[in-house]
């Protein structure tokens, strides 16, 4: 993984770009319909998930009502803070399908 390179002519696709729009990214050099790939997109997911429940599991801990407002306020942030360290550090670019207007109007790969 780690390529944030377009797939077709090879440019360097910024970072912030990829996390910022990850199902729409467009190629700053030759503009082609890039997208992160779904291996990226399901490994920044669980490592996200997987940090949520470790936060869990540490804010547990605590008693009072802070014994149930932090664990849910920790899990949050760290699903949100690790995925996307994760998809900024290990996300590859793969070429969006491109999707017929006459065409049923879900996704079924």
């Amino acid at each position: 993984m780690e390529n944030h390179a377009c797939p077709l002519c090879f440019a360097k696709v910024p970072r912030t770009l990829i996390l910022t729009k990850t199902l729409e990214v467009d190629c700053p050099a030759c503009h082609a319909a890039l997208e992160v790939s779904r291996g990226s997109r399901v490994l920044a997911s669980f490592v996200g998930i997987l940090a949520a429940f470790l936060a869990v599991r540490v804010g547990g801990q605590a008693s009072g009502t802070a014994g149930w407002t932090l664990p849910i306020v920790a899990a949050i942030v760290s699903f949100g803070v690790c995925s996307a360290l994760v998809l900024i550090l290990f996300s590859e670019l793969a070429v969006r399908q491109k999707i017929s207007p006459t065409a049923f109007p879900h996704i079924h790969a």
